[in-house]
């Protein structure tokens, strides 16, 4: 049986997960690696509109993996949580790794990517 604890746990876990489920909120995060950006500065280098990147952003935001500051009439993103890019180097790891099997199980049987 699963405390309480442990079930807001997984409930959190789900939500990161259903924000990392985006491949334009990944690239968001890889965009903000190792800089902090505003929100057109993002968009431009994301080759997105404005209110789609803004939706992208509060969604983030809601979940607590980016972070915003105003100063000025802009707003600033960053990374909140920079673990997050841990867990999604570990996740492309094994895509990786599942890629590389199943090469190995098609080479195995003769099946040729051409």
């Amino acid at each position: 049986m699963l405390t309480p604890e442990e079930r807001q746990l997984l409930e959190l876990q789900a939500q990161i997960c259903q924000v990392l489920s985006s491949p334009k909120r990944l690239e968001v995060l890889y965009t903000l690696k190792n800089r902090e950006l505003t929100a057109g500065e993002l968009a431009v280098a994301l080759e997105t509109s404005p209110p789609n990147l803004s939706q992208h952003l509060a969604m983030m935001r809601k979940v607590g993996v980016v972070a915003a500051r105003k100063e000025g009439s802009n707003t600033y993103y960053r990374i909140a949580i920079p673990h997050v890019l841990d867990a999604c180097k570990v996740v492309r790891e094994v895509l990786s790794l599942s890629i590389a099997q199943q090469r190995a199980v098609l080479e195995g049987a003769g099946v040729r990517n051409e």
